[in-house]
């Protein structure tokens, strides 16, 4: 029996948490004054010669190598971009603090937040590891708090506390930049303060680069690098002064400066304005702004939301206040957009197990009973029923219908009912259930404790009354489960049907054509064969 569960990895450059707090021994710390071989310059001035071109201490170019002080430039070709996972890597400038035989260690740099740390104002090196909850909150960080900031002082103090990048570039933590600042060596204007890291296992980014292409390599001089981050800085206006927009803070165009260094000013062009740029947007509104206390919106004062009990169902939808899906529906679960759910269960955590009923897939199922009838499995959630301390009775999958003369367990008022195994087989065999009767339940969506209370109260969720509508309804949701035929189906038609049931008049849903295009989006990926 297969089971169609989103294949929610995150996406490329997580490492497993043994590594996280994986740490190098201390480079040796070189004085700026001393006389050094730097090998990138090396090559440059060979690429100048090759190119007939003036020699120059400034200098940038595109490297088959992987080292300490490569600068990682986000693709823009691989299959499977950035624009529904880890929107933070999209067009990022990633400089490698660390590459040897164990471990490959960097951080973006052209991330830049509006938030602030005891007063110094922070950028994303990572928009989830190791950044403590700064970014996207407490319940979705991963590992502890670490801060790298960069500089290029020199003196005896600042290489004490520093360790050395390349050269011009240095790293220290938050205490030594402080410590610098404190003893008057520094300012903290000459700092970037990168908040979280990218980490690799041995070999991991180096397939990222040849299978993938998920990266341009660069090498380039440590004032190239720092006049980039220095005209960012620049041009960032002070954190108590951002709106909504986040335009400022995408980062773009330093990247778009270091593809055209590199000759790649086709991929810009090619790249302007595509789904991923827009949804990098929204991520940076969502993680790198202050959020915006709406009428209404989840941050608001807690109100009276309807009651979540199992056999309840819901429709997501934009939130009247905002106009907007939720962020975890928009940014991560693409599929819950313009969903059906009913809830089938509560976890031990409290936590509510749902199953999207509108979103078929391209595969096949087919069951062993007279005839071999086929069925499609729909994508229902993103988590195992096995996995998900869901008690099915029967486990996994989960067998629903809507025919009340089967005599299955019923689903709340839903109108649904769940099916043994042997209460199947049965009916199956003896003729009085077809294909066409059952909906294959293979995983789950879940909600935190009080995530869809809040929903609900934001109106980023709505409840489908129960009654004869809902269940006149069932058919038809269950057709989009039929294997004739090559199209598939969205679901949208069958989710805007049920947010009308109980309304006093028609409503027009309010425009959603980002979410909707990166729902079109997810379909494309991960339903389609």
């Amino acid at each position: 029996m297969p089971s169609i569960v989103l294949p929610f990895a995150t996406l490329g450059l997580l490492v497993p948490p043994s590594l996280l707090h994986h740490q190098r021994s201390p480079a040796p710390r070189m004085s700026a004054y001393e006389e050094e071989i730097d090998w990138r310059e090396m090559r440059a001035r060979l690429i100048a010669q090759e190119n007939q071109a003036a020699p120059s201490k400034s200098f940038v170019y595109e490297s088959p190598i992987i080292e300490q002080g490569t600068v990682l430039l986000g693709g823009t070709k691989q299959a499977f971009g950035f624009a529904l996972r880890q929107q933070f890597f999209h067009k990022c400038v990633l400089l490698l603090l660390q590459h040897d035989d164990t471990f490959t260690k960097g951080i973006i740099l052209n991330r830049p937040s509006a938030l602030t740390l005891d007063g110094w104002r922070l950028w994303c090196g990572h928009g989830q590891v190791a950044e403590g909850g700064l970014f996207v909150g407490s319940d979705d960080a991963i590992g502890d708090l670490e801060i790298n900031c960069l500089h290029s002082l020199s003196g005896f103090m600042a290489d004490r506390l520093s360790n050395r990048v390349i050269k011009g570039v240095s790293c220290t933590n938050l205490a030594g930049a402080k410590a610098l600042v404190a003893s008057g060596a520094a300012q903290q204007s000459d700092f970037y303060v990168c908040v979280g890291y990218s980490g690799w296992r041995p070999g991991q980014l180096q397939m990222e680069v040849d299978k993938r292409e998920s990266w341009y390599l660069a090498a380039t001089d440590g004032g190239t690098l720092l006049k980039e981050c220095l005209r960012q800085a620049k041009e960032l206006p002070p954190t108590s002064d951002y709106m909504p927009g986040a335009a400022g803070l995408l980062g773009i165009e330093t990247w778009a400066s270091l593809m055209r260094g590199i000759g790649r000013d086709v991929d810009v062009v090619k790249s302007e304005g595509s789904l991923a740029d827009r949804m990098l947007g929204e991520w940076v509104r969502a993680h790198l702004l202050p959020p915006l206390d709406t009428p209404g919106s989840s941050t608001s004062p807690a109100m009276a939301s309807p009651a979540v009990a199992v056999g309840v169902v819901l429709c997501s939808r934009a939130a009247p206040s905002s106009a907007r899906v939720a962020d975890r529906f928009l940014l991560r679960d693409q599929f819950l957009h313009k969903a059906l759910l009913i809830v089938l269960g509560q976890g031990r955590d409290g936590q509510w197990l749902t199953c999207v009923l509108n979103r078929p897939s391209d595969a096949i199922i087919q069951l062993n009973a007279p005839g071999k009838p086929r069925r499609r499995m729909p994508i229902c959630g993103n988590r195992p029923i096995g996995g998900s301390r869901l008690d099915t009775g029967t486990g996994s999958p989960l067998w629903l219908c809507h025919r009340v003369e089967f005599g299955g367990t019923p689903i709340g008022d839903s109108g649904l009912f769940q099916l043994s195994s042997e209460q199947l087989a049965s009916k199956l065999q003896d003729g009085s259930a077809a294909a066409s009767d059952l909906m294959i339940v293979s995983s789950v969506a879940e909600f935190k404790q009080g995530e869809l209370a809040q929903m609900l109260t934001a109106g980023e969720m709505s409840v489908v009354p129960p009654g004869q509508p809902l269940r006149d309804l069932w058919p038809r949701v269950w057709s989009l489960m039929s294997a004739d035929g090559d199209a598939l189906s969205d679901g949208a038609d069958i989710w805007y049907i049920a947010s009308q049931f109980g309304a006093e008049q028609l409503a027009v849903p309010a425009p959603n054509g980002l979410a909707d295009e990166a729902l079109a989006e997810w379909i494309r990926c991960f339903a389609r064969s």
